[in-house]
């Protein structure tokens, strides 16, 4: 089947709780059998999703730390990329601002909005904020673009924005933390990127599927063909209007299974009716 499917990883194809994929383990293995690019879109560090590449056998592109840095692998399905430089087996578009001038901005600022960061913790910190083992919290500590930190109780959002505005800064929101990024940066703008690269490198223009939980992946979700929103734990979920927009029916990766595997089904419909 002609066709991209873009993913985020926490609350979505990973269980809230304990980051989970295996109520997933179906689909995936029938994308992985019909040769279906899964691209990750995550605020994940490039570390965290090379060891869940590894955990699935994956070797494609990702998106890392809110579309800041798209990552090719060296010789994609047999092509060479042109757009971006090589890096660590990579072929790397970096959209976002370095991790240094984003600490810059923390250190200088932080006590003044109450804000602490990645940055500020130890990996023993980072595992009891996350619930990620040690091992696994230590990878989401080598960040390369941006910081997921959390406000304080008498933190102005309104002018940590406009400071961070003022800076060539944003602020997103993901599922746990609220992450600072650089400004010309989020995932619609990564998924666009891939996309123009499948185009001009691959010669593939196939439809797109996005599939997401949280405000940070709005601008995914408007960007490819089929939008699906995955409801939180609480039951509550993300309110938009797009076209051809999918609601799973449960969070995590059991309602990312389910709303997947009927659009894959809907596309293998699709292409019987024009063979």
């Amino acid at each position: 089947m002609d066709l991209l499917v873009f993913t985020d990883l926490d609350g979505s194809l990973l269980d809230h709780a304990d980051y989970s994929w295996r109520a997933a383990g179906s689909v995936l293995s029938r994308i992985a059998a019909s040769g279906i690019p899964l691209i990750f879109v995550t605020s994940k560090t490039r570390r965290e999703v090379e060891v869940l590449h590894d955990e699935l056998g994956l070797r494609e592109p990702f998106i890392v730390e809110n579309g800041a840095g798209v990552f090719f692998p060296v010789d994609y399905r047999g092509r060479t990329i042109t757009r971006g430089f090589p890096r660590a087996g990579y072929t790397v578009v970096e959209l976002g601002v370095s991790y240094d001038r984003i600490r810059a901005f923390m250190k200088h600022h932080g006590s003044r909005f109450g804000i602490t960061g990645f940055g500020d913790w130890s990996v023993a910190e980072i595992a009891a904020r996350t619930g990620l083992s040690e091992e696994r919290a230590a990878l989401a500590g080598q960040r390369e673009f941006t910081e997921p930190f959390l406000p304080g109780p008498r933190t102005d959002m309104v002018a940590l924005e406009w400071l961070a505005a003022e800076h060539g800064l944003k602020i997103t929101r993901g599922g746990r933390f609220h992450h600072l990024i650089g400004a010309g940066q989020d995932k619609g703008e990564a998924v666009r990127t891939t996309r123009d690269i499948f185009a001009r490198c691959l010669d593939s223009s196939p439809p797109a599927v996005g599939i997401g939980d949280s405000e940070n992946d709005l601008p995914m979700l408007a960007q490819v063909d089929v939008p699906v929103v995955i409801p939180r734990p609480d039951g509550s979920r993300l309110q938009l209007r797009l076209p051809r927009l999918v609601v799973a029916d449960h969070p995590g990766s059991r309602g990312w299974a389910e709303a997947l595997g009927r659009i894959l089904d809907e596309f293998a419909t699709e292409v019987d009716r024009n063979i």
